[in-house]
C-alpha cells in the first residue's frame, strides 16, 4: 500500500472491509471499538468511500481475503487483481505477535484460493505474487508487476517517508509499528523455526493451499 501510494495520482484505501468483518464476525481485535466508529460497516458505506476516491487516476484497495469471506466480489469493479501471498509459517509468526489465538481463517490463504477460483471469468489482469520473492529485487520485480498490470513503472514506488500516514487505518497503533520505521522495502524475513504446536497445526493445515496458489504466481525474470 505504501509503495502504490507513491504513484502519481494514486489513492489508497486501507482494508476497506475491516469494519464489516469486525462487526459481522463478532471477533475481538485490538482497537475494535475505534475501527467500528471510524471505518465503514456496510457495503454501501464502503462503496461511498471508494467513490470519494474516484477523482484519482488510480485506486489501490488493500483488501484482506478473510475480510472478503461471505461477501460478493461485486462491491467494486476492479480493473486488476494482485494476490499477495507468503508462507503460512511467516504469516502466523507475524500475526501472533499481536494476537496469540490464530485459526486458518485468520491466515486468509483458504479464502484467497476460493476467491482466485472465482476469478476464472475475470477479463482484466490478475496475478499472484509471493511477497518474499518480490523482496529479493524490489526494483526489477515491482517493474515486472506493473507491466503485468498494464501500469507505468516509477521508481518512486521504492521509497516512502517513515512514520504514520494519513491513509493508515485506525488500527495502526497495534499493527504498523515496524512499517512506520521503514522508508522502503527490506529484505525478506528468514523462515521462522517450527512454531509451537497449536500454531504449527495451522501452518500445516494451510500449507497445501499456499502451494496451490504458488503454482500460479508470477515468475520473476
Amino acid at each position: 500500500m505504501y509503495s502504490f501510494a507513491q504513484r502519481d495520482n494514486c489513492a489508497v484505501f486501507d482494508e476497506p472491509l475491516y469494519g464489516i468483518y469486525l462487526q459481522d464476525s463478532g471477533i475481538h481485535h485490538p482497537g475494535k471499538e475505534i475501527v467500528l466508529k471510524r471505518w465503514p460497516t456496510t457495503i454501501d458505506a464502503v462503496k461511498k468511500r471508494v467513490a470519494s476516491l474516484c477523482s484519482s487516476g488510480e485506486i489501490y484497495l488493500k483488501n484482506m481475503a478473510h475480510h472478503q469471506e461471505n461477501q460478493s466480489l461485486d462491491w467494486v469493479k476492479p480493473t486488476a487483481y494482485i494476490f499477495w501471498i507468503r508462507h503460512p509459517r511467516k504469516v502466523i509468526h507475524s500475526f501472533t505477535k499481536v494476537i496469540d489465538a490464530v485459526s486458518a481463517k485468520d491466515v486468509g490463504l483458504i479464502q484467497q484460493w476460493e476467491q482466485w477460483q472465482q476469478l476464472e471469468s475475470f477479463e482484466g489482469p490478475k496475478i499472484i505474487v509471493d511477497s518474499d520473492e518480490m523482496l529479493e529485487n524490489p526494483r526489477d520485480n515491482l517493474s515486472q508487476i506493473c507491466e503485468a498490470l498494464n501500469l507505468d513503472w516509477t521508481e518512486r514506488m521504492l521509497n516512502w517517508t517513515a512514520g504514520r500516514k494519513n491513509y493508515d487505518g485506525p488500527w495502526w497503533p497495534y499493527w504498523y509499528k515496524n512499517v512506520h520505521r521503514s522508508e522502503g522495502f527490506g529484505s525478506p524475513k528468514p523462515m521462522p523455526s517450527e512454531l509451537r504446536y497449536a500454531h504449527e497445526n495451522v501452518v500445516q493445515y494451510t500449507l497445501t493451499v499456499y502451494e496451490k496458489l504458488a503454482k500460479h504466481r508470477i515468475k520473476f525474470k
